[in-house]
């Protein structure tokens, strides 16, 4: 009983007149502040990798392209630079087909593994 006679006084309407609050009267002629923008570049910036050179000649054969190991570990990527994707991770001494070069970034293909990506070029040495 003493639930019902709480929900009533809790639900129960005020008989005393509610004064109107105020309200906040906004201008016509009011306008929105400007919205401030900015543009958004994508990363990698692909625009502005260093022109490309191949390496050797057009053909596929990897005995007539420039040779290399590798100095150390060394990961493999899709794209020239640190933020594409690792292809494989291979071991100090691995032989590779120089394929093209930008800027320091080699394209290359594993002899081992046959796998092509990108490497950091100053982790290998030529091979003779």
């Amino acid at each position: 009983m003493a639930f019902d006679r709480a929900m009533e006084v809790a639900l129960a309407t005020p008989k005393a007149a509610v004064a109107a609050e105020p309200t906040a009267t906004i201008p016509n002629d009011a306008s929105p502040p400007p919205l401030q923008t900015r543009e958004i570049a994508p990363q990698p910036n692909i625009f502005d990798q260093p022109i490309t050179v191949q390496v050797g000649d057009e053909t596929d054969d990897p005995i007539l392209k420039d040779r290399a190991l590798t100095t150390t570990d060394l990961n493999l990527r899709e794209g020239p630079g640190p933020d594409y994707l690792k292809v494989e991770t291979m071991a100090k001494g691995t032989e590779l087909v120089v394929l093209e070069r930008s800027g320091k970034w080699w394209r290359v293909r594993s002899i081992a593994s046959s796998a092509e990506g990108w490497i950091n070029g100053t982790f290998v040495t030529a091979k003779n």
